[in-house]
């Protein structure tokens, strides 16, 4: 039996194995790279995935982060490249403009997709690989979310929020001595996704305990351990330190490898990430720019401990709830928001968000748990209260 936590992150890429959940686990990335100066090893991965041509997508300030060196790089390897660099501001959305965009900017000769950047950038060059059939390499630029790893591109069409089935990463490039120069709220926001599956993990014991749902005790411990590594050191985000840097990316990779693992996204995503979500819809459609997700994610999880401190009665027996001050500790030595008032989230939207957030998806969590025993606008009436007075 392979024990998961005592892997480091590049041996993930392409492990396959037979879990105590009773199921086969697979991971469908052949290279994994996160340590400083990996940037320089691009050549010989695209070397390694047999590209003739490679189609570059960046933006105005991904480019100027990584993508300056990357392209320098491949010319001097003599490779085949060429460039779509979409403006630095405003803020790029994954939306019908950009994958369009990028779609026609491909040339028939393109055979690997490598995208330098984050979030947009990776969920749309996931689509188009998924969709092309060409392989994909995410270049990170961020630490800002834990879908590099992932297997889905969420996407704004129609101006609502989905998300689309795609396709693994072929390798995940992440170089801590970029990461580090990220803008402090992405720094912040990966570290708030990461934060979030103290409540999600929860959630996910709680559907267990109450529901007999699929619970995979190996991925909760590799989740654990991640995020045990990224809250120990905090204050070393917070100075843009280089190993608190990677311990946050690598947990991020290892979320998005762990969501791999199971088929779904619970070992990452619990009523934390509903709040988030259900913020940003409403943001959307108000025509609004919404908070970063990560850090809608590190507020929400304040909220779903809190919610669960509110519920400690009606948990079933033994039941370790999450450690609501263990969570804020961390986020406030992050210097991450704590609060959905920090965000700028009104008390309306709040108060409409805890009776309204579980709508989002049908998933069991602490959310659903309090409607199934009438005790939600109590709580959502007692939170608002709490957050807002």
């Amino acid at each position: 039996m392979i024990d998961l936590i005592k892997l480091a992150p590049q041996d993930f890429a392409g492990l396959s194995f037979s879990c105590s959940c009773g199921r086969e686990h697979s991971v469908g990335i052949r290279k994994l790279l996160i340590e400083s100066g990996c940037l320089k090893a691009l050549p010989q991965v695209v070397k390694e995935l047999s590209a003739s041509q490679v189609f570059l997508l960046a933006d105005e300030n991904t480019f100027a982060a990584a993508g300056e060196e990357i392209a320098a790089l491949l010319s001097s390897e003599s490779f085949s490249f060429h460039c779509r660099i979409f403006p630095g501001s405003p803020t790029l959305v994954p939306n019908e403009a950009t994958l369009g965009s990028a779609l026609a900017a491909m040339e028939p000769e393109d055979d690997l997709i490598l995208a330098v950047g984050s979030g947009t950038l990776n969920d749309t060059a996931r689509l188009l690989s998924a969709r092309t059939g060409i392989p994909y390499v995410i270049a990170a630029t961020a630490p800002s979310m834990d879908g590099f790893a992932s297997t889905v591109s969420p996407l704004i069409l129609n101006g609502e929020k989905i998300t689309k089935p795609a396709v693994f990463p072929a390798a995940i490039v992440a170089d801590p001595a970029v990461l580090k120069n990220a803008p402090m709220e992405m720094l912040t926001a990966g570290f708030g996704d990461i934060v979030g599956k103290y409540t999600a993990l929860c959630d996910w014991r709680l559907a267990r305990n109450l529901h007999g749902e699929y619970y995979c005790p190996e991925t909760v411990a590799l989740m654990e351990r991640a995020v045990e590594k990224c809250t120990q050191n905090a204050v070393g985000l917070k100075n843009r330190d280089e190993t608190a840097v990677k311990y946050v990316t690598e947990a991020l990779v290892l979320s998005g490898v762990a969501m791999g693992l199971v088929g779904n996204s619970r070992p990452a995503s619990g009523a934390e990430h509903h709040f988030s979500h259900y913020w940003e819809v409403m943001y959307l459609h108000e025509g609004k720019e919404h908070p970063l997700h990560g850090n809608s994610v590190a507020a929400a999880a304040v909220v779903s401990a809190s919610l669960y401190e509110l519920a400690e009665k009606e948990l079933p027996e033994g039941f370790v709830p999450p450690d609501r001050e263990k969570i804020l500790s961390a986020l406030q030595a992050a210097g991450a928001p704590s609060s959905p008032k920090e965000l700028g989230i009104s008390k309306e939207l709040f108060c409409e968000s805890v009776l309204h957030a579980m709508e989002i998806r049908e998933r069991f969590t602490i959310l659903r748990f309090l409607q199934s025993r009438g005790l939600l606008p109590a709580c959502a009436a007692a939170l608002t209260n709490r957050f807002y007075s």
